[in-house]
């Protein structure tokens, strides 16, 4: 019988159990002095989720900023989800039977050639841009996020697109100004990896005057992972990416970037000094990108279920919304993590339900005139200038 149709108390019994070894993997970290890279590697391996993943998020998950398993027919560019869709053409849209599990998904195809297959851009806590206007925790700020996806390529699948996803802080109340990227995207070679940007000066001043102002960006070091997730013999499979972002505190070199693959840790940069002292906003928007710059060889389609974005680690999604345990631990400080998605980082910080994210006084800025078009829609004249630090194959950076 299907495991996701067994009865509740089995479902319970099996739950209780991987808690269990949770923990005991957590005291063997702790013996061991496990380094924090090898540590966070042992995060247990996503399950598949069923169709209701998020139904009652808000109650079930308080630390969940967002999610959207597509099962929803309302709209999605609305205030409690996506402040920009583009369908392209109908070629990215919401389809039965497209999503883990044969649920609802969203279905993106590249014509061969395209460049672009749509996308789904995301905003969340305070933000000063009127056209953004979100509903999600909109008096907040969130100095650090985890989000995830389910991502699967079809059968047959070839080549590697360039762009995935990135999450940013914007800053202007009237233009897409940015503070700071932290792009996931391919390597060139069937990878993911990381690339993070500073868009802030000395001073603490952001520079980057507009949307990927390339001319002003401060690339930190970009690091692919290990798993070669766009080759074509891993195509037909879905996989759970979970990307962990973090600002460095003000002043200091402490920001980090990371993401795993099916709860194994593929890339880790740390000691990134992401804003440097500015704090004006925090981390605000998430985009959800099909955008290949070289275009796709052939016409395909890869799909997209279950976004999840919280102030606090998210790991395995079960049946019912309900998580599995997580294990998270940073250096030799080990941390267990309950069914409520507690982590203890080596610092001593608590990520609790949604201690992560800090309440302010709600956001004043006047609301603007609406941009006649999404500057996202517009391709940067060039590229930025080559990059030395940790050699890899060509990475396109275009938009």
């Amino acid at each position: 019988m299907d495991g996701w149709r067994e009865d509740r108390s089995a479902r319970e019994d099996r739950r209780r159990l991987r808690g269990a070894l949770a923990l005991v993997a957590v005291a063997m970290a702790m013996v061991a002095g496990l380094t924090a890279a090898f540590a966070m590697s042992l995060r247990a391996a996503p399950v598949s989720a069923d169709a209701e993943v998020c139904r009652g998020w808000r109650d079930a998950h308080p630390e969940w900023i967002f999610c959207d398993d597509f099962e929803s027919d309302a709209p999605l560019r609305a205030p409690d989800r996506y402040f920009e869709y583009g369908d392209a053409g109908g070629n990215f849209v919401p389809q039965d039977g497209a999503g883990v599990d044969g649920s609802r998904g969203m279905r993106a195809r590249f014509l061969a050639g395209a460049v672009g297959a749509g996308g789904m851009k995301l905003a969340f806590g305070r933000n000063p841009n009127g056209y953004m206007n979100s509903a999600l925790r909109p008096t907040e700020d969130f100095r650090e996020v985890w989000y995830r996806m389910d991502l699967r390529m079809q059968e047959g699948w070839v080549g590697d697109p360039a762009k995935l996803s990135r999450a940013t802080v914007f800053t202007h109340p009237s233009d897409w100004s940015q503070a700071m990227i932290a792009h996931l995207w391919g390597d060139g070679k069937n990878h993911l990896l990381v690339d993070p940007v500073r868009c802030v000066d000395g001073n603490g001043r952001v520079k980057c005057k507009g949307y990927n102002d390339f001319s002003n960006m401060s690339w930190l070091g970009y690091k692919p992972g290990e798993t070669p997730i766009f080759d074509t013999d891993r195509a037909g499979s879905w996989h759970a990416v979970e990307t962990h972002v973090r600002l460095n505190d003000p002043g200091r070199a402490n920001g980090v970037q990371e993401f795993w693959i099916d709860g194994r840790l593929e890339a880790r940069r740390e000691g990134l000094d992401f804003v440097g002292t500015y704090t004006d906003y925090a981390l605000n928007a998430i985009f959800f990108e099909n955008y290949w710059n070289d275009g796709s060889p052939v016409e395909q389609e890869r799909y997209f279920d279950n976004i999840v974005v919280s102030a606090a680690p998210i790991g395995a999604l079960g049946d019912g919304a309900e998580p599995t345990v997580t294990a998270a631990v940073e250096a030799t400080v080990a941390a267990s993590a309950t069914a409520t998605g507690i982590a203890t980082s080596a610092a001593g910080a608590t990520a609790t339900a949604a201690a992560t994210a800090r309440a302010t006084a709600p956001a004043t800025a006047t609301r603007n005139v609406v941009p006649t078009a999404s500057p996202t829609s517009i391709a940067p004249t060039s590229n930025p200038p080559a990059r030395s630090v940790l050699a890899l194959p060509r990475v396109l950076r275009g938009r």
